[in-house]
């Protein structure tokens, strides 16, 4: 499941964001794992972009976890940076090393799951429940 994105296709803000414009996109260069040192249940995921919100991260309050849909927009196999067991995962080396090697999707509407996208292998899982999961959240947010 290759998206048609390159090395290319992000643009390192300075300002600890990346830009994908060709999806219209805005990242957080680091994620979850990077900054809290730990996995995150899906509460955890909410309050880490609120937080990010509260404190105007990189000038902007509209972060908030990504769509299924958008998830794999960061994902190439042709792409490698490594999580934080050293192993690869493929998104652009724009991003901060050492983070997880999962991403949290936006809750199901009406539901309560969400989705898992593995930066890996390109797999999405739903796993049950949103409080058992243990994962690692990025933000994002539209351009």
């Amino acid at each position: 499941m290759d998206s048609g994105i390159t090395k290319e296709s992000f643009v390192d803000n300075g300002d600890q964001t990346v830009t994908s414009k060709e999806h219209g996109l805005m990242w957080v260069k680091t994620d979850s794992m990077n900054d809290l040192k730990k996995w995150v249940n899906y509460q955890d995921s909410v309050d880490y972009v609120r937080e990010l919100n509260e404190k105007k991260f990189a000038g902007y309050i509209d972060w908030r976890l990504p769509t299924r849909d958008e998830m794999p927009t960061l994902f190439n196999k042709a792409l490698a940076n490594t999580d934080q067991f050293g192993k690869t995962i493929h998104i652009s080396d724009k991003f901060s090393s050492g983070g997880g090697f999962s991403m949290i999707a936006q809750q199901v509407p009406g539901r309560m799951r969400t989705w898992v996208f593995n930066i890996r292998d390109g797999e999405f899982s739903h796993p049950e429940g949103l409080w058992t999961i243990t994962e690692a959240a990025r933000a994002v947010r539209k351009i």
